[in-house]
C-alpha cells in the first residue's frame, strides 16, 4: 500500500531550502551579490615590497577597495619595468556608505578626475610588519599623467613616488651599521674602565682627605673669628666709604673745571676767528690790484715830483739869489730864461747813483 505524498510538506521543505541557499550566498559572498566593484590598474615604478593580494585600497584613510592581483608584466612595453597592480573599488559602498557621488565607472568622469590630480601611491601600513597599502588622493599641483598601459584593458590610475624605498633603504643601512658594532668589545672596555675607577677610588685615603678638609675649615673659622681680622674688615669698610666720598668730591670739582675749560676754548676759538678775519682784510688791502695800494703808489709819485721841483727851485735861487728881490730876470737878445723840466711820471729808481733827469733839472742857454 503506497503512502500518498503531502504537497504542503513538500512546499515547506522547498521554502526552507531556498531560504538556506539565500543565507549561504549572503554569508559566503560577503554581500557582493548586491554590490558593484570596478577594477582599475596601477603601474608602480618602485618595488611594492610588503604589498599583497587583499591589501587595502584607501581614499583619505578610508578603505574603499582592495588589491585583487599583482603582475610582473601586463599590457605594457618591453622597455617598461613598472609593476602592474590590479585593484577593485566597491563603488556601491563609495556611493551609499561614504557619500561620494563621483562615478568612477563613467569614462568621462574618470578622465576628469585624473586630469584634476587623482593619483595612487604606496604607503606603509605597519612599520613592524612592513605591510603596505595603496592610497588614492588628489595632488594640489599635479603633473601631466604618464600612462603605461598600451591597450587600456582597465582604467589606469597614474602613480606617484612615495619615497618608501629610500626610507627602507636608510633603515636597512642603519641596521647593517648597527649589526657591525662590536657590543661585546664595548662591554669589555666599559667593565675594564669601571675596574680602573674602582681601584683608583680604593687607593684614595678618604679619611686623610676628610681630615684635611675639616682642618682647613677649622683654620678658616679661626681666622675669621680673630678680632684683628674683624677690625681690619671694619677699617676696610670705612676706607671704602672715604674713597667713595673722595670720588664724589672729585666729580663735583672736575665738572665746573671742565665747563670753564670748554668756555675758554670757545673764547679762544672766537678770537682766532676774528684774527683770521683781520688777516684776510689786511691781505685784501695789500693785494696788487687793491684800491688802497693803487692810491699809495699815486701819492708816492706825487711826493717824488714835488721834491724834484723843490730841489730845482733851490738850485735856481742859489744861482740867482737876487731874484727874490728883483724878481724873475727878463730875457734879452740871444738869451733865454732857464726852463724847468717836468717831473717824471714814474718814481726814480734808487740804484746808488742820481738819475740823469734829477741831476740837471734846470738848463741855462746863454747867448751864442
Amino acid at each position: 500500500m503506497s503512502v500518498r505524498a503531502k504537497p504542503a510538506l513538500i512546499g515547506l521543505f522547498v521554502s526552507i531550502a531556498i531560504v538556506l541557499a539565500v543565507a549561504a550566498v549572503l554569508m559566503f559572498g560577503g554581500g557582493k551579490l548586491f554590490s558593484h566593484e570596478e577594477q582599475f590598474i596601477i603601474y608602480f615604478s618602485e618595488p611594492p615590497n610588503g604589498l599583497s593580494i587583499g591589501s587595502p585600497v584607501k581614499y583619505k584613510g578610508v578603505q574603499i577597495g582592495q588589491v585583487s592581483n599583482i603582475f610582473i608584466h601586463f599590457d605594457q612595453s618591453d622597455e617598461s619595468d613598472a609593476i602592474p597592480v590590479l585593484i577593485e573599488i566597491n563603488t556601491t559602498r563609495l556611493h551609499n556608505e561614504l557619500g561620494d557621488s563621483t562615478d568612477l565607472s563613467d569614462p568621462d568622469v574618470f578622465a576628469a578626475q585624473i586630469k584634476i590630480g587623482l593619483r595612487a601611491r604606496l604607503q606603509m601600513q605597519s612599520w613592524v610588519t612592513t605591510q603596505l597599502f595603496i592610497e588614492l588622493d588628489y595632488d594640489a599641483n599635479p603633473d601631466k599623467p604618464k600612462l603605461v598601459s598600451l591597450n587600456h584593458l582597465y582604467k589606469e590610475i597614474p602613480s606617484v613616488p612615495s619615497g618608501l624605498s629610500e626610507v627602507v633603504q636608510s633603515i636597512t643601512t642603519a641596521l647593517e651599521n648597527l649589526s657591525k658594532v662590536d657590543f661585546s668589545d664595548m662591554a669589555n672596555r666599559i667593565n675594564h674602565l669601571t675596574d680602573e675607577i674602582t681601584q683608583s677610588v680604593d687607593q684614595l685615603n678618604l679619611k686623610e682627605i676628610n681630615d684635611t678638609i675639616l682642618s682647613a675649615g677649622k683654620n678658616l673659622n679661626d681666622l675669621l673669628s680673630d678680632p684683628k681680622i674683624r677690625e681690619a674688615l671694619d677699617k676696610l669698610g670705612s676706607t671704602l666709604d672715604d674713597l667713595d666720598r673722595l670720588t664724589n668730591s672729585l666729580n663735583q670739582q672736575v665738572q665746573p673745571l671742565s665747563d670753564e675749560i670748554q668756555n675758554t676754548a670757545k673764547s679762544a676759538r672766537a678770537t682766532l676767528d676774528q684774527l683770521n678775519q683781520t688777516l684776510s682784510a689786511v691781505r685784501d688791502l695789500l693785494a696788487p690790484d687793491s684800491p688802497l695800494r693803487t692810491q699809495l703808489e699815486q701819492m708816492l709819485r706825487q711826493i717824488t715830483s714835488a721834491s724834484i721841483a723843490l730841489r730845482s727851485l733851490a738850485e735856481f735861487l742859489e744861482a740867482n739869489p737876487t731874484s727874490i728881490i728883483t724878481g724873475k730876470p727878463q730875457p734879452t737878445d740871444g738869451w733865454k730864461a732857464p726852463t724847468i723840466s717836468p717831473a717824471p711820471t714814474a718814481p726814480p729808481t734808487t740804484t746808488g747813483t742820481k738819475p740823469a733827469d734829477a741831476a740837471t733839472p734846470i738848463q741855462f742857454h746863454g747867448p751864442n
